[in-house]
């Protein structure tokens, strides 16, 4: 699916700019000629910079998914028509990208399609539990509601990742700058300090010998370890891509002393915040299993979802599911058990994740306060080694002189 920039006048002589998405552009040229469109210009939109990140997740940042989502809920819930919602939130938007997804909507929209229609075509930037949701909405005539759902889901999952962002910053920002003191000094500094030991004829120290070599080490050869730290970073993300490899990887990283329970208590918020939306939604159980797979964001825990939405057309339970796969801690089975059984699935699931997010939020505020001592306390490791290392031979100088 491409995405193509367009000029294009009405039978009126009416000018319009815009973007569609298309599998190919004589289908974007087709399209545009049923709409009543004469096509001037059909170019296909190139994205700036290489594909090393996920333009997907730059493409969410920039649209401002929750923000966008509280607005429109809020103009359809004060009876505004959708195609003024959709032509406020144009006007209304700075970002170049976000302008030109929404002008797609809305000429879908115009077009005779739904608005969930209009979001499939750009699954980039709306995820799917929203296009499924927004269906549910349009089906059922409660479109509002749903959205300000999902706005609530956006703002709550932005508010967790900005908590974790923010706990981590400080620690970030004391290994980044200590480490990067450190190249200074061995690349820089000490090739200086040794010629001037070397010159006086002793032989150096220890400390002061290893250091050297690593000084002699990162200057020659630099730009190898960059380029090894480059071929490593693209490799692993090329592993990524391999559910095999992923299905490992995740595993491997619920299985590290305390950081293993930390991911696991946020991809089990996120399941359960998903999925308690979803049921509110009146979404059955079997299509809102197969939406938030993808919502835990961890390999074995979707693949655990994925076996449970195969197992629920047998009749199961999903307190029985969620037993059975291994994954989920015994608190959320009970509460879900609790929820089927006196039909308040959705309330339980929710209440689920309320206690999980504020369990992530007391960990990394744990995590973290420990982490910034050790950061610290390394840090510092490395410069009395350094410091250490350079004044051992200005003492055995000052002896050899007395």
């Amino acid at each position: 699916m491409g995405t193509y920039v367009y000029r294009a006048v009405s039978a009126a002589g009416e000018r319009f700019e815009g973007t569609i998405s298309s599998a190919g552009r004589h289908e974007a040229i087709q399209r545009l000629l049923d709409d009543g469109w004469h096509v001037l210009e059909l170019r296909e939109e190139k994205e700036p910079g290489g594909r090393l990140f996920s333009i997907g997740f730059l493409r969410r940042r920039a649209f401002r998914l929750p923000a966008i989502t509280r607005q429109l809920a809020t103009l359809l819930g004060s009876g505004v028509p959708l195609v003024k919602s959709m032509e406020v939130l144009i006007e209304q938007t700075d970002d170049r990208r976000a302008k030109r997804v929404l002008s797609d909507m809305l000429e879908a929209v115009k077009a005779g399609k739904s608005l969930s229609d209009g979001m499939a075509a750009h699954r980039d930037v709306f995820p799917e539990i929203m296009v499924s949701m927004v269906r549910v909405g349009e089906v059922g005539g409660a479109l509002d509601e749903v959205l300000a759902r999902l706005a609530d889901l956006f703002e709550s999952q932005e508010e967790l990742r900005g908590e974790v962002r923010a706990a981590l910053a400080y620690p970030a920002l004391v290994l980044v700058l200590g480490l990067a003191s450190a190249a200074v000094l061995v690349t820089f500094v000490i090739p200086r300090l040794v010629i001037m030991f070397e010159g006086v004829g002793q032989r150096l120290p220890l400390p002061t010998r290893i250091l050297c070599g690593i000084s002699d080490v990162l200057s020659a050869y630099w730009w190898v370890i960059g380029l090894g730290i480059v071929v490593v970073v693209v490799g692993l993300k090329a592993l990524l891509r391999r559910p095999g490899f992923r299905v490992a990887w995740d595993g491997f990283k619920l299985r590290i002393p305390w950081v293993g329970p930390l991911i696991r208590e946020v991809a089990i918020a996120r399941f359960a915040r998903s999925l308690g939306t979803l049921v509110r939604a009146d979404v059955a159980i079997v299509e809102a299993l197969e939406v938030v797979q993808a919502a835990a964001g961890n390999a074995v825990i979707a693949g655990a979802v994925r076996n449970m939405a195969e197992q629920v057309q047998e009749g199961d339970s999903l307190a029985d599911m969620m037993r059975s796969a291994g994954v989920f801690p015994p608190l959320p089975v009970q509460m879900v058990a609790v929820g089927e059984e006196t039909g308040r699935l959705d309330q339980m699931l929710l209440q689920v994740a309320d206690a999980y997010d504020r369990e992530v939020g007391a960990s990394t505020k744990m995590m973290t306060s420990l982490l910034a001592p050790a950061l610290i306390l390394c840090v510092a490791v490395v410069v009395a080694f350094i410091i250490v290392s350079l004044i051992l031979p200005i003492f055995q100088l000052s002896a050899g002189i007395r």
